[in-house]
């Protein structure tokens, strides 16, 4: 009974927000969010329309953007297999009635979906550079989304990078390229396949503590003026930051080694995950994080 209050009570605020629901689908003045497999409760979907929205709502704050609109159309979140126990976000777009639609599609991880706010963040700036995207994205996640998400995995993404070098598999940032093929994937029907786990993990937890050392060096409208040139341009690093991608990294790198005094344990306990079973690592470093 309390349930059922709860899911009338959060599907009422979400009506009084200018949310109209519609079946299996809600809409407002940016989103639309759909079950498309038909399995969801009415109380949990009420619930991750309510995790959406305010999400979204944090995203466009933090970095002081629109969700637009106009150029792009409502952002697309799209619900499948709640049941799952694994939790994944993808984005990607699609084209419809003439248009390219940016879609978010979120696949099991109950009420809290793990990467949902990085998803949502490329629905904000839809980069055709994987590693600006990422840099971006994994920030939000970090302030706004599940810290279970890949590739923080329960840890912090600088600890990781650290583990990474420990262990020999650090990727220079030039070799990430703008495309999946440098990150260990590809894409199959909008769907990422892992074609090198370790590649992969490198890449996400780099582009990650990247990013954030360039958001407090040098600011988020610096941040959004390399997203925004980087549309017609390949990454004008100098251009935006004053010097070239090498010094970056270096200077990167050198905040990290004094920022990681202290953390040796953890750092070498993440290092003999990856080196044991890189495909595992990020499951058993979930497993670490929740005392298990």
């Amino acid at each position: 009974m309390a349930g059922k209050l709860l899911a009338t009570g959060i599907a009422f605020c979400l009506m009084f927000m200018g949310i109209q629901a519609t079946g299996a689908t809600f809409e407002n003045e940016s989103l639309v969010i759909e079950d498309i497999t038909g399995n969801l409760s009415s109380e949990k979907f009420a619930k991750l329309v309510s995790q959406v929205d305010s999400t979204l709502t944090k995203i466009l704050h933090f970095w002081s953007a629109s969700p637009g609109i106009k150029q792009h159309g409502k952002i697309i979140v799209e619900f499948d297999n709640p049941g799952q126990k694994m939790s994944y976000s993808i984005f990607f777009i699609k084209r419809e009635s003439g248009q390219d639609m940016r879609v978010v599609r979120v696949t099991g991880g109950g009420i809290n979906p793990c990467q949902l706010a990085h998803k949502l963040t490329h629905a904000v700036f839809p980069n055709h550079d994987k590693l600006i995207r990422n840099m971006m994205g994994l920030a939000s996640e970090k302030r706004f989304g599940n810290p279970l998400s890949f590739p923080l995995c329960g840890f912090d993404d600088d600890s990781w990078v650290m583990a990474l070098s420990q262990a020999g598999f650090y990727i220079s940032l030039s070799k990430l390229g703008p495309d999946h093929r440098d990150w260990g994937m590809e894409i199959e029907n909008n769907r990422p396949r892992i074609k090198d786990r370790v590649k992969q993990h490198a890449g996400y937890a780099e582009a990650g503590s990247f990013g954030e050392f360039l958001l407090a060096a040098y600011g988020i409208e610096k941040m959004k003026q390399f997203d925004l040139l980087s549309l017609d341009k390949s990454r004008p690093w100098e251009e935006v930051f004053g010097v070239g991608l090498d010094q970056l990294e270096a200077k990167w790198l050198g905040a990290l080694r004094s920022s990681s005094r202290g953390k040796e344990e953890k750092i070498s306990t993440l290092a003999k995950l990856l080196k044991d079973n890189p495909r595992r690592a990020c499951f058993s470093a979930q497993d670490l994080s929740r005392g298990k």
